[in-house]
Parts: structure tokens; C-alpha cells; sequence
């Protein structure tokens, strides 16, 4: 079975996001907030920050609900 992560990075690896933007966007969709994220990543908040823009304008999206039901898609 795919595991959520493997899910989320196939979904997404067809909309040209590198693998750094790819796994903020899974722990985003998993209710993770921007400062839990940097923490798992071992990144700052403002990276987060500048990631989850990227994919937003990527998308053409501005929200985190927006993402989730695309991956979700």
C-alpha cells in the first residue's frame, strides 16, 4: 500500500515541485503549522514561508485547504 507521503510526492512531481517543496507541502496538508514544519525540516519558518509561495503561484492556489484538495485529488 502507498504510504501518504509516497502519495503526496507522486501527486505532486507532475507540477514540477522539487523534493524540498514536496515534502512542506505534505506535512502542510497534514495540519502541520509553518514553525512545526521548519522545526521537522530543520529549516527556518521563513523558508516554509517562501516554499508554500512557490507552490501556491506553482498552482495557482492561496490557500492550504486549496492544496490539500488538489493532492487530495
Amino acid at each position: 500500500m502507498i504510504s501518504a507521503m509516497e502519495q503526496a510526492h507522486s501527486s505532486l512531481s507532475c507540477a514540477a515541485l522539487n523534493k524540498r517543496e514536496r515534502d512542506v507541502v505534505f506535512l502542510a496538508i497534514k495540519g502541520f503549522t509553518n514553525k512545526a514544519i521548519a522545526r521537522e525540516l530543520n529549516i527556518t519558518e521563513g523558508t516554509v514561508k517562501v516554499h508554500l509561495h512557490n507552490v501556491y503561484q506553482k498552482f495557482g492556489i492561496g490557500s492550504r485547504s486549496a492544496l490539500a484538495a488538489l493532492v487530495m485529488k
